[in-house]
Protein backbone atom coordinates (compact mmCIF):
# COMPACT_ATOMS: atom_id res chain seq x y z
CA UNK A 1 0.00 0.00 0.00
CA UNK A 2 1.30 3.14 -1.20
CA UNK A 3 1.21 6.58 1.57
CA UNK A 4 1.38 9.80 0.80
CA UNK A 5 1.15 11.92 -2.30
CA UNK A 6 3.10 11.12 -5.02
CA UNK A 7 6.05 13.79 -5.26
CA UNK A 8 6.65 13.99 -8.52
CA UNK A 9 3.62 16.23 -9.13
CA UNK A 10 2.58 17.86 -12.11
CA UNK A 11 4.17 21.34 -11.59
CA UNK A 12 7.61 19.47 -11.18
CA UNK A 13 6.70 17.69 -13.92
CA UNK A 14 6.27 20.91 -16.03
CA UNK A 15 9.70 21.89 -15.09
CA UNK A 16 12.11 19.31 -16.81
CA UNK A 17 13.94 20.03 -19.82
CA UNK A 18 16.45 18.25 -21.64
CA UNK A 19 19.91 18.15 -19.01
CA UNK A 20 17.86 19.13 -16.00
CA UNK A 21 19.72 17.11 -12.91
CA UNK A 22 17.05 15.48 -10.41
CA UNK A 23 17.08 13.35 -7.24
CA UNK A 24 14.62 10.64 -6.13
CA UNK A 25 13.58 7.78 -4.30
CA UNK A 26 10.80 5.67 -5.41
CA UNK A 27 7.87 3.35 -4.01
CA UNK A 28 9.83 0.01 -3.45
CA UNK A 29 13.42 1.55 -3.09
CA UNK A 30 14.99 3.33 -0.64
CA UNK A 31 17.44 3.90 -2.80
CA UNK A 32 17.99 7.66 -3.71
CA UNK A 33 18.90 8.18 -7.12
CA UNK A 34 20.58 11.25 -8.36
CA UNK A 35 20.70 11.94 -12.62
CA UNK A 36 19.61 13.76 -15.66
CA UNK A 37 16.80 14.18 -17.65
CA UNK A 38 16.74 13.25 -21.22
CA UNK A 39 13.84 13.57 -23.63
CA UNK A 40 12.86 12.32 -27.22
CA UNK A 41 11.05 14.10 -30.06
CA UNK A 42 7.96 12.67 -28.99
CA UNK A 43 8.48 14.73 -25.31
CA UNK A 44 8.78 11.50 -23.36
CA UNK A 45 10.93 11.88 -20.65
CA UNK A 46 13.47 9.66 -19.34
CA UNK A 47 16.27 9.10 -16.74
CA UNK A 48 20.11 8.52 -16.37
CA UNK A 49 22.08 7.96 -13.71
CA UNK A 50 24.69 10.63 -13.33
CA UNK A 51 27.60 8.40 -13.03
CA UNK A 52 26.94 8.03 -16.61
CA UNK A 53 28.36 11.86 -17.39
CA UNK A 54 31.45 13.20 -17.41
CA UNK A 55 32.02 16.29 -18.07
CA UNK A 56 28.38 17.30 -18.23
CA UNK A 57 28.39 15.20 -21.72
CA UNK A 58 27.12 11.72 -21.96
CA UNK A 59 29.88 8.89 -22.07
CA UNK A 60 29.42 7.66 -24.73
CA UNK A 61 29.59 3.75 -23.82
CA UNK A 62 26.74 4.92 -22.28
CA UNK A 63 24.90 6.85 -25.03
CA UNK A 64 22.37 3.08 -25.13
CA UNK A 65 21.54 4.27 -21.70
CA UNK A 66 19.81 7.53 -23.09
CA UNK A 67 15.83 6.61 -23.90
CA UNK A 68 15.90 3.62 -21.79
CA UNK A 69 14.93 4.28 -18.31
CA UNK A 70 11.43 5.97 -19.00
CA UNK A 71 10.71 8.71 -15.81
CA UNK A 72 7.09 7.14 -15.79
CA UNK A 73 8.35 3.67 -14.99
CA UNK A 74 9.82 4.32 -11.52
CA UNK A 75 5.41 4.58 -10.90
CA UNK A 76 5.54 6.70 -7.60
CA UNK A 77 8.03 8.76 -5.73
CA UNK A 78 8.18 9.22 -2.30
CA UNK A 79 10.70 12.01 -2.55
CA UNK A 80 11.81 14.22 -6.08
CA UNK A 81 14.08 17.45 -5.84
CA UNK A 82 14.77 19.32 -9.25
CA UNK A 83 18.76 19.92 -8.42
CA UNK A 84 19.67 22.09 -11.04
CA UNK A 85 17.46 23.29 -14.50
Amino acid sequence: MIRGKNQLTEEKKKLLKQGTKVKFKWHGSNLLYIGRIELDKHGNIYFINEHSFENDKLKEVDEGMKYYNRLDSFFFFTYFEILKK
